[in-house]
């Protein structure tokens, strides 16, 4: 039975984008823009339209038309009135009356003036009312006056007549333009609303086809879900696994197939009730059932992040069974369900129990040969070495010289069987998992070197001479088991010595570098008969010898291999050989490189004799230097080393802390700027913290001159300070508090002013660099230098044209730190700006775009430099 469809979880779909959230408010709206605007445009152009009818300016020029034909008619009619008085001067007097009206109506007319200012049509006003006011007594007295005055009147009003002509073209060219003007406006009113017009048109039907596509999206997406929930039916009535579906209180809402036949109940019986009553034993409902609830409520049990439980339960016939429940919260319409998957895993725990039994059997069985092993060999021992004992005080008696052979040859008979009795042991005490776990701090290039100077002789007595190679240059203080790398590298050297014949044995010693952790390859090589390609791996089992010369010429046991192999991969490493027939062979141990500084060391006393080069020597200081850049640390190391001084490195200020704890330093070299703990924070907490190193000599190392640090400085207990680049004598010096106090940190700033064209990398300082260290150490660190470099401008370049101070300051630190070793004194330079001006807030635009330049310039030098050390001899 499929669960309800009402109930079932909401497929999950890709949720929409914001612009599909909003494009449909936004296209509404625009179409309500478009449609306001458009009735906004036909009122406009309606009114227009109808201001061309009926307008104030169209009032304005009839007025001045009217003006200057009432001007000609009363010209006329004085003309008129001269050649008949007695009958014109009434018609003069009628059209001098028509005049003055419509001077007065000119006066009345609203906002007439402005028009009549705008238009020069003021002057011409203002002489009509004035021949009007000045002829008005004359023209109202009696005819005969009126008679006498008609030749002035006339000859006064000839200008006034052209005037008011003047008057009349000027009222009809500002009407015409006005109308034309009107014309204009009306016409791109039009054009805006058929543009507007065009685009609600063009926005209807963009929304019309993205309505379209949300009614097919739709219908696609309805007819998957459809087949969704197809799918997920068949899935649910065909899973071999019992499916429950139950509210938070644990009643079942449904239930499929298979749980009906794991639990022996009907589908009636199970829908509608409490799972935790009918599924599970009375006995232990309620611890499970506090189990359960704690689940379903858990933040985690969500569908994406199921919880697993495995508990009892029980079948309708009273039948316990162990089961495997998966619960997951999940959100529907009407709340929240829990689907529950319950697996049968009786099979899987008979199955467990049978190999945990089968598992006890075989340890048994190995225990107790490892045990027969260890005591026999013990046994065997103890009369080996009495034997060898006596052997060694009869060679001290007077023997004749066939007693003496006797002995000698009673001697090495000894040797090797007390040789085999040991390698028994060894594979004994892995088999018991007794393998001591030694770890000290070593020298490793002089134990390769110690052990190949003791198997020269038998090398030499084949015929053979050995090599050492160490390409990468010297690995310096490792952290491991010096003795049974001794004795890995001692049995592949015995081999190695045994197999060849007038040739050539090579001790390569490289890192690895991968994806973790990095590893030292020894390697050892040699010019010898060779290994069939399907005989590599036997060679590493136990008590395996071949048919070959191997076994001709050794004799041994064939345990050798095979404890090599068990002591590499018991160090976290491994051993493994190439080789061809007559081509000789190549044997290779890989361990992981540890260094001092990153491992956790056991009190010095319970740690295996150390090699005698780890000693310091006579007069010695114990140094702790605290620096996360590896080239810095590097140089300062050789430099310390050189005079005698012990040396103990850590990469950051909480490692440098906990050294500092562990045991007491002459002095305690610590960088200013590292990550997590800086360097005031360190010597703060050693001074504070009373441990073995409270009251050594501290000495700041930093990248940037310390002007706005002095308090702090003085109050973080710091002996001292030194600005990088560090030579050897400066450092060295500063070892030991000379008879003045230590100088307060003022700031020692380089210049900023050079000579023209300096150059971008001083050949002393490398010069000075190769003499300590040696040209393969210099060139491995410039191609070191190189990448970091390359590394950090590639950084900076991804903070973006104008990056944040607080986000590059660090970067420019990390640059300066590192390169001012190598003598690039204007790099230096142009970093240090950088970080004083990223302190302060400020953004060093001009030195961000030099830096690519100049780092070219100085990586071209460097890389010069590296090959001009190539060329030298070491």
């Amino acid at each position: 039975m499929a669960p309800p469809q009402s109930d079932l979880p909401p497929q999950a779909s890709p949720g929409p984008s914001a612009w599909k959230k909003i494009r449909l408010p936004v296209t509404a709206t625009a179409v309500a823009i478009c449609v306001a605007t458009i009735v906004a445009l036909s009122l406009d152009t309606r009114l227009r339209i109808l201001r061309l009818d009926d307008s104030r300016e169209d009032r304005l020029h009839w007025l001045i038309d009217s003006t200057h034909d009432d001007v000609l008619e009363l010209d006329v009619a004085l003309l008129q009135a001269r050649l008949a008085p007695q009958s014109g001067l009434a018609e003069v007097r009628r059209r001098f009356g028509d005049l003055e009206q419509r001077i007065r109506e000119l006066d009345e007319a609203p906002r007439a003036a402005p028009l009549i200012h705008r238009d020069g049509h003021a002057e011409g006003v203002e002489l009509l009312r004035g021949f009007l006011a000045d002829t008005a007594q004359v023209v109202d007295g009696p005819d005969p006056a009126l008679a006498t005055a008609l030749p002035g009147l006339s000859a006064r009003l000839q200008p006034l007549v052209v005037m008011s002509e003047a008057m009349q073209t000027r009222s009809a060219s500002a009407a015409l333009q006005g109308y034309s003007a009107e014309q204009v406006r009306i016409g791109g009113a039009l054009l805006r609303l058929v543009l507007l017009t065009v685009l609600l048109v063009v926005v209807l039907s963009v929304l019309s086809i993205q309505l379209l596509r949300l009614y097919l999206g739709s219908k696609e997406r309805a007819e998957e879900n459809r087949r969704t929930s197809a799918r997920l039916e068949t899935i649910f009535a065909t899973s071999a696994d019992a499916i429950l579906v139950t509210d938070l209180e644990g009643r079942v809402l449904d239930c499929n197939p298979a749980a009906q036949a794991m639990f022996g109940y009907p589908a009636e019986a199970l829908l509608g009730g409490v799972a935790m009553t009918l599924l599970f034993p009375p006995d232990v409902v309620a611890a499970q059932r506090s189990q359960l609830d704690r689940a379903v409520r858990s933040a985690s049990s969500t569908a994406a992040n199921p919880l697993r439980l495995e508990v009892e339960a029980q079948q309708a016939d009273g039948l316990r069974f162990p089961v495997e429940v998966t619960l997951a919260v999940a959100p529907v319409v009407s709340g929240s369900i829990v689907v529950a998957l319950v697996r049968d895993i009786s099979a899987r725990r008979r199955a467990e129990r049978e190999l945990t039994e089968a598992r006890d059997r075989a340890l048994a069985g190995e225990r107790a040969k490892a045990n027969f092993l260890a005591v026999m060999s013990h046994e065997m021992r103890t009369p080996l070495n009495g034997l060898t004992g006596s052997i060694e005080l009869m060679a001290q008696t007077p023997l004749d010289a066939r007693q003496r052979e006797l002995v000698r040859v009673l001697s090495t008979s000894a040797e090797i069987l007390l040789d085999h009795v040991n390698s028994v042991l060894d594979i004994a005490r892995f088999e018991a998992n007794a393998m001591e776990a030694v770890t000290v701090a070593f020298e490793l290039d002089r134990l390769v070197a110690d052990c190949a100077a003791n198997q020269a002789g038998l090398a030499a007595a084949a015929g053979n001479r050995i090599e050492l190679r160490s390409p990468g240059g010297a690995l310096g203080m490792v952290m491991g088991n010096p003795v049974r790398l001794r004795q890995i590298l001692l049995n592949l050297l015995n081999n190695a010595a045994k197999f060849t014949r007038n040739g050539r044995i090579t001790v390569e010693t490289v890192t690895l570098a991968g994806d973790g952790d990095p590893m030292v390859e020894i390697r050892v090589i040699d010019t010898g008969i060779g290994i069939a390609a399907t005989d590599l791996e036997r060679i590493f089992e136990d008590f395996v010898t071949l048919d070959s010369g191997y076994d001709r010429r050794s004799g041994g046991t064939g345990l050798g291999l095979g404890i090599s192999r068990r002591l590499a991969r018991a160090m976290g490493g491994d051993l493994g050989a190439l080789s061809m027939p007559h081509r000789g062979s190549r044997f290779w141990l890989r361990l992981p490189l540890l260094r001092p500084e990153a491992a956790d060391l056991p009190p010095p006393a319970e740690a295996e004799p150390a090699l005698p080069a780890e000693q310091p020597q006579p007069g010695g200081l114990t140094v702790l230097i605290i620096e996360d850049n590896d080239i810095n640390r590097f140089i300062a190391r050789s430099f310390i080393e050189s005079e005698g001084h012990a040396v103990v490195e850590a990469a950051d200020g909480m490692t440098g802390l906990i050294e500092a704890q562990r045991q007491a330093f002459d002095v305690v070299l610590t960088d200013i700027s590292m990550p997590g703990l800086d360097g005031f924070q360190v010597a703060r907490r050693i001074r504070e913290g009373g441990g073995p190193s409270a009251r050594s000599r501290l000495i700041a190392l930093t990248a940037h001159s310390l002007s706005t640090h002095q308090e702090e400085l003085r109050d973080s207990g710091l002996d001292a300070f030194l600005q990088k680049p560090v030579g050897r004598a400066e450092l060295l010096c500063s070892l030991r508090p000379g008879p003045t106090p230590a100088p307060s940190p003022e700031d020692q700033p380089e210049p900023e002013t050079t000579p023209a064209d300096p150059p971008v990398l001083d050949p002393s300082v490398l010069d000075e660099l190769r003499d300590q260290l040696g040209p393969v150490a210099v060139m491995a660190l410039i191609r070191q230098m190189l990448g970091d470099g390359d590394m950090i401008l590639q950084r900076i370049a991804a903070l973006g044209p104008s990056p944040e101070p607080a986000a590059l300051a660090p970067l420019a630190h990390q640059f300066a730190g590192a390169i001012g070793t190598f003598g690039a004194h204007p790099l230096h330079r142009l970093l240090r700006r950088m970080m004083q001006a990223g302190r302060g807030g400020d953004r060093p635009e001009a030195d961000l775009a030099a830096l690519p330049g100049l780092w070219q310039a100085t990586r071209l030098a460097l890389q010069r430099q590296a090959d001009r050390l190539a060329r030298q001899p070491d």
